[in-house]
């Protein structure tokens, strides 16, 4: 259903924009390291503070897990991963792992946008993808979604996947049209589809949704990081809803040996 007209709320787009300034200022402040690693922890730590005061109580923001299934199979280590911290809980802290069952968004981070950087980003959803969350698939969150009946349990999980970058190594015009070809560039070479990735944002530049193959870079006319933060809690929202309550035993071994019959 699509939505009616909306007018913009200052307050909600005021708090946005101040938030999207602290992380650009962040960013110039962590430019001054000249450590690489020590660079991106401190730009993902900036992004998942935010997030923290941000996002409703019930949603954990953790930095830097692995998300693992039942049959042992792990991700790459995602630099934000959140889920719902109420009904779940991880299955270990150093490293962390998330049991891929509670895993709603992930966000991974990097200062400048390369085809290189693009290319990494795939290739974890790719891998994200063979994991098996509740004995399932994981799938895409926009068009291509499995379907099923009204009513029935779905059999297969989405989730929001993003790629937030400060900047671009792209320079002058048409950032938008040669961004998406180096996306279809690298997709082809790994063999995997564009829209593994919801969204391609690039705070300095505009966003790039693959799902519906678009995006905008009219920065002038309204904020691609406020675009991008209600489109991830609306998604939180409701996939949030649709998740089946997680069973720890799936990881634990099916019957304890040793039990006999009291009489």
């Amino acid at each position: 259903m699509r939505r009616g007209a909306r007018r913009q709320n200052a307050s909600v787009g005021t708090i946005l924009e101040e938030a999207e300034q602290n992380l650009l200022s962040a960013f110039k402040k962590s430019s001054r390291t000249s450590h690489r690693g020590l660079k991106g922890d401190a730009r993902a730590k900036s992004l998942a503070a935010f997030l923290e005061k941000r996002l409703p109580a019930g949603y954990g923001v953790l930095c830097k897990a692995e998300i693992v299934d039942y049959l042992d199979q792990r991700s790459n280590e995602l630099d934000i991963v959140i889920v719902d911290k109420i009904r779940n809980a991880v299955l270990s802290d150093e490293p962390l792992w998330i049991p891929a069952e509670s895993l709603l968004a992930y966000i991974e981070v990097k200062s400048v946008l390369t085809e290189q950087e693009l290319r990494n980003s795939y290739s974890a959803a790719k891998k994200l993808n063979t994991l098996r969350p509740f004995k399932r698939l994981f799938t895409l969150a926009g068009p291509g979604a499995e379907s099923q009946s009204e009513g029935s349990e779905p059999q297969s999980l989405r989730c929001f996947r993003s790629l937030f970058a400060y900047e671009t190594n792209l320079k002058g015009a048409e950032w938008l049209t040669r961004e998406w070809e180096r996306v279809r560039k690298v997709t082809g070479e790994i063999q995997c589809m564009p829209n593994l990735i919801d969204r391609i944002l690039v705070l300095n530049r505009g966003m790039i949704n693959p799902p519906f193959k678009n995006g905008t870079d009219q920065l002038a006319v309204s904020s691609v990081f406020q675009q991008w933060f209600i489109n991830l809690v609306n998604f939180l929202v409701r996939e949030n809803t649709r998740r089946p309550a997680f069973d720890l035993q799936t990881y634990a071994k099916t019957q304890l040996p040793g039990w006999r019959t009291l009489v």
